[in-house]
């Protein structure tokens, strides 16, 4: 998988994430929360997509039967 699609779906995947941002700006300027979580979003949105972008890396084992002794197969 590519560089450029890696970060593309790390980003997509923050989308729910980010929708939540007006809300916690309102319940902050209402005193429902306190404003540390505002400065804590950025943060966790970039751990997200950092942690996602790194996942995405990992090359997928080679398939096999599932018996024991059984070869992988040849590519």
């Amino acid at each position: 998988m590519s560089r450029r699609t890696r970060l593309r779906i790390a980003l997509t995947s923050m989308f729910p994430t980010l929708l939540a941002v007006p809300a916690c700006c309102l319940l902050a300027a209402a005193g429902m929360v306190p404003w540390s979580l505002l400065l804590a979003l950025p943060v966790a949105l970039a751990v997200h997509a950092a942690v996602t972008f790194r996942r995405l890396n990992r090359s997928l084992p080679d398939a096999t039967s599932g018996r024991p002794g059984a070869a992988a197969p040849c590519p």
